[in-house]
């Protein structure tokens, strides 16, 4: 009995087993199935993103080709000179050089086009092309070595594999700049008036769209992925004057009423009170509260709250150990963004080239004498200037040169005008072109004795030929004042002819003249209202960029003190800046660069606009932005 319930138990068992062993192979043999599906998978997986990846870096492949075609003589921009004959574009409102910018992106061809009046593009196929003909680019077949270059290319990976890429370009945007430092001539630049520092060249912008594709022998797949790239390429240009203070080392800012603002010369006078700075409350259509940044290839260092209408950016250089890195101080009344940014390459120095000149010397002198005294630098003159009334014939200036310092002293004993006592003409050295400018020793202007006047006169002459003068120094002081005008004052004969003012004609924007100034050491202006190149009746106008003044000196070479009034483009590549009024008046108008800046308050900085495109250095285009769309 006992061994027949034995047996039976243990048959039992062997159909439990039975199920169990069968259960456990289907497991496996589903754990085994589902292994080999997910190991496929992964290699299916692997192998779709590594094609994948290849015809991406296929289409990556042809934005580099297009970055080279750019580079390379296979392609030419439209010649800045023909810009107004084939595309739309304006003109820049007021700089010294023509430039011009694109009205509308993408970039129109507005007429005489290959391929019609149409966004300007160029594609894989000629005949889808529009371009400017090879007249317009120095006989460079554009579109055809577009084609050549950009349809259908194949590429491989040295293991059988193979890619395709094919590239088409829109373009975005089209500007001219002055790839140059105004008034400094620009060695191996091919534009008519590169002497004068003028080497204007196209800025273009291209929208890059890439098709890669990609086929393996890999892996046994058929399959081809086509992946898509959009890129935008562009070259960098950077502005000299493109902040209202920038400083090749540091700027510092400490005291009370800083502050930069800016306003259009294009567009008429300074559109505010000159003596402060306008906020975005008080801002007019020509005084903003943008625009007028300050830059450092350094650091840069706030004492208090200045007010600045515009980014603080600083490039963390270190050039030398005198040089901070950073920002330090209140953003509180920044009006833009404080962040690092490029650095701005360092501006001519013509220290060398004002040697060759005989510099420094501090001959002939300009400086007016006793009271009433004027001082007139005539300039581009064919015939000597005119005698004032009563001065008598043996004192006129001799024929032969183009330029003459004429000193006088007025007074008007019994109501008739007297000029004769002082009078003295001589002629100047140099023509007023960039390689034989004037040659002027010390200028100063301005005594305990006199205030003083200085006139600097040539006949109305474009930005495209500026007057070129050197000078050892200027010193202007208890309200001295130096001018430039178109013409000289008026001397009348008699108090009934009319009340004589030693100041020229003040210049509007149709009748300014252009001035270089190259000064050897240094230029300090401070002491009552002291003035530089500056109209008090209609501040700001003409263009600060109307003068461009270059001092090489070293150490502080730039002192505005006082109620100092300036009104120029200011380049001080080997010395330091310092700005501080004490009074109510003092104010300055365009830009400076310098390789410290110094701002100790009371000087309100208005920053002209124009000054942006006046001088700067542009850089190989290069890839800006890249996207991958999906298609």
């Amino acid at each position: 009995m006992k061994t027949r319930m034995r047996s039976q138990l243990k048959s039992g068992d062997s159909g439990v087993a039975l199920i169990l062993v069968l259960l456990a192979i289907l497991v496996l043999t589903t754990l085994a199935a589902g292994m080999v599906y997910f190991a496929r998978s992964e290699t299916l997986a692997s192998y779709n993103y590594r094609i994948g990846t290849q015809a991406e870096y296929a289409a990556l492949a042809g934005v580099q080709k297009a970055l080279n075609f750019l580079k390379s003589s296979s392609y030419a921009p439209l010649d800045a000179a023909s810009v107004t004959t084939y595309y739309n574009v304006s003109p820049y409102a007021v700089t010294p050089v023509t430039l011009y910018f694109n009205n509308a992106s993408p970039v129109a061809c507005t007429s005489s086009c290959t391929g019609g009046v149409n966004a300007v593009v160029l594609k894989t196929g000629t005949s889808d092309s529009v371009y400017p003909p090879q007249a317009a680019t120095g006989t460079v077949n554009v579109i055809a070595n577009w084609a050549a270059a950009m349809n259908n290319q194949t590429i491989t990976d040295g293991m059988g594999g193979t890619g395709t890429y094919s590239v088409t370009a829109k373009l975005l945007e089209y500007h001219t700049v002055n790839n140059a430092f105004y008034g400094t001539p620009a060695a191996g630049c091919s534009d008519p008036s590169a002497g004068l520092g003028i080497c204007r060249q196209p800025f273009e912008v291209w929208e890059i769209t890439a098709t890669g594709t990609w086929s393996s022998n890999i892996g046994g797949g058929s399959a081809s992925p086509t992946v898509r790239v959009v890129a935008t390429i562009s070259p960098m240009y950077l502005s000299y004057f493109g902040n209202a203070l920038y400083g090749l080392c540091n700027v510092t800012m400490s005291g009370t009423k800083l502050c930069t603002d800016a306003y259009n010369s294009g567009a008429g006078a300074y559109g505010a009170t000159a003596t402060d700075c306008v906020t975005p409350t008080t801002g007019t259509s020509n005084a903003v509260a943008s625009g007028s940044g300050i830059g450092s290839n350094g650091g840069i260092s706030f004492s208090g709250s200045p007010y600045i209408g515009g980014n603080v950016t600083f490039a963390n250089l270190n050039p030398n150990a005198s040089c901070n890195t950073g920002f330090s101080g209140s953003t509180t009344n920044v009006a833009g963004s404080v962040m690092p940014g490029p650095a701005i390459p360092p501006p001519p120095d013509i220290r060398t080239t004002m040697t060759g000149w005989g510099y420094p010397v501090t001959t002939p002198g300009v400086t007016p004498t006793g009271m009433g005294g004027v001082v007139n630098v005539h300039l581009r003159r064919t015939t000597p200037p005119p005698l004032p009334p009563g001065v008598a014939a043996s004192k006129a200036c001799l024929p032969g040169a183009s330029g003459y310092l004429e000193k006088y002293i007025v007074s008007s004993p019994g109501g008739t005008y007297n000029y004769d006592g002082n009078y003295t003409c001589v002629p100047l050295s140099g023509s007023g072109t960039s390689t034989d400018p004037y040659r002027l020793g010390d200028v100063a202007v301005g005594s305990t004795s006199n205030t003083g006047t200085v006139n600097i006169i040539s006949p109305t002459n474009p930005p495209t030929n500026p007057v070129y003068v050197a000078m050892n120094n200027i010193s202007i002081s208890n309200n001295g004042v130096i001018n430039t005008s178109y013409a000289a004052p008026t001397t009348y004969a008699t108090t009934m002819d009319g009340t004589f003012d030693p100041n020229s004609p003040l210049p509007t924007a149709a009748t300014a003249t252009a001035f270089v100034i190259d000064v050897m050491n240094a230029v300090d202006i401070g002491g009552g209202t002291a003035n530089l190149n500056y109209n008090s009746t209609s501040p700001g106008v003409p263009s600060p960029v109307y003068m461009t003044l270059n001092v090489m000196g070293t150490g502080n070479a730039l002192n505005l003190s006082g109620q100092a009034q300036l009104s120029g483009t200011v380049n001080v590549p080997n010395g330091d800046a310092d700005l501080g009024g004490s009074g109510a008046s003092g104010t300055f108008f365009g830009s400076i660069i310098a390789n410290n800046i110094r701002d100790h308050g009371n000087y309100p900085i208005h920053y002209d606009l124009a000054a942006r495109n006046i001088s700067g250095q542009m850089f190989v285009p290069q890839v800006v932005s890249m996207t991958r769309p999906k298609f």
